[in-house]
């Protein structure tokens, strides 16, 4: 795969940075579902019902809707300048165990990417985080944040190298370089995907393919000496790090990746970390299962390392609806006993810019206070 059409599918790809956590109490096991909160699921999902059924009338003729030589979902290019403007936003909802239940807008993410006829390309993503809550109080997680995700500059060396200038995603696994809330299959993220590492890095990166060996091998490599531009005041960012991330084929319905990095953070300076991962994706006939593991070293002994894995699946009911389930485990840092989730839920593909997604959140020994309950979510990308 050429360099410019790596970038190109790239770009398309949109993610947001890692969720927090809500304050609650632990438990060990499930706790029966109270009879008044079934009724206001139940009554949740016959209204998303009746929503999708709105929806799917409205789009029933045209699966994108268009306005001129705009299509949702493929940005908006302005004129002959080489920039083009795109986005996504969503609106979720959720009644988690020991936390009040909660309406909002939690994202509108605005992309500016510019490519000219030459080498050099541009790219730019402000994520406004928490636009809107329906809760009285501002509680943690609620506070409005405008965020920068990326900012970058390309240059292609050649036509299977790149190299990259900025703020861009941390290339650990795949779900960090694809979370964008209308192009994953659940609302939810596994943990591993944002406990574990910092989803982004300033620096410089060297990406690209190697088309001679085998059907062609994808390769990143990174540094980083720290210096975050503007970093979220939520998250740990790098101090210092240098990594690496190779993606090979399995035949031609999959893909398994490997990750490596050693790193230290801004809240934590002075333990060496070093982060080993494998990740994986087989999708046949629209089903597809993919999965990531990852096991965190610290210098500060075994007791400080953090574990994690999950594997998703998820199979077509029908043309536009899917289910989806996922199972993870997660041992944070000074931990005795591992956390276990599981997912189940549907999602439902209105358009190929407008997701809904309704799913459950189960646990087992839940010490880490990781969010579960009911979810749901709309994301459109424009």
């Amino acid at each position: 795969m050429k360099v410019q059409e790596m970038a190109a599918d790239r770009q398309a790809v949109y993610e947001k940075a890692a969720p927090i956590l809500p304050n609650v109490a632990p438990r060990a096991h499930l706790l029966p579902i109270p009879r008044l909160r079934l009724q206001v699921w139940l009554a949740r999902l016959l209204a998303i019902l009746g929503l999708v059924l709105g929806v799917q009338q409205v789009f029933a003729d045209e699966d994108v809707p268009s306005l001129g030589t705009y299509r949702l979902g493929e940005g908006y290019r302005l004129g002959d300048t080489g920039f083009t403007l795109g986005g996504y936003a969503t609106i979720t909802s959720e009644d988690l165990r020991h936390a009040p239940s909660r309406t909002a807008l939690d994202n509108t993410s605005l992309f500016v990417w510019w490519e000219g006829e030459g080498r050099w390309k541009f790219f730019s993503e402000i994520d406004y985080e928490n636009v809107w809550s329906n809760r009285s109080a501002v509680q943690e997680g609620d506070k409005r944040y405008l965020a920068l995700e990326r900012l970058y500059f390309d240059y292609a060396y050649s036509d299977n190298t790149n190299v990259r200038v900025g703020k861009f995603l941390t290339p650990i696994g795949r779900w960090n370089l694809i979370h964008a809330t209308p192009l994953v299959w659940t609302t939810s993220r596994p943990l591993i995907t944002t406990l574990t590492f910092p989803g982004n890095v300033t620096g410089v990166m060297v990406n690209g393919s190697l088309p001679r060996l085998g059907n062609g091998i994808e390769y990143s490599i990174y540094g980083s000496a720290g210096g975050e531009i503007r970093p979220n005041p939520t998250l740990d960012p790098f101090n210092e790090v240098i990594g690496g991330h190779v993606s090979l084929p399995l035949s031609e319905d999959g893909q398994i990746g490997f990750s490596y990095a050693a790193f230290e953070q801004k809240k934590t300076r002075g333990e060496q970390k070093q982060l080993a991962g494998v990740d994986f994706v087989w999708s046949r006939h629209r089903f597809e299962i993919s999965g990531e593991g990852i096991y965190r070293f610290s210098d500060n002994g075994s007791t400080w390392d953090e574990k994690g894995a999950f594997v998703q699946l998820v199979a077509p009911l029908s043309e536009r609806l899917y289910a989806v389930g996922r199972y993870e485990i997660v041992r944070k840092a000074r931990e005795i006993v591992s956390t276990k989730l599981w997912v189940a839920g549907l999602n439902y593909r209105i358009s190929r810019a407008l997701v809904l997604k309704v799913e459950w959140v189960g646990s087992k020994d839940n010490q880490i206070d990781a969010p579960e309950g009911f979810m749901s979510s709309l994301s459109v990308l424009f």
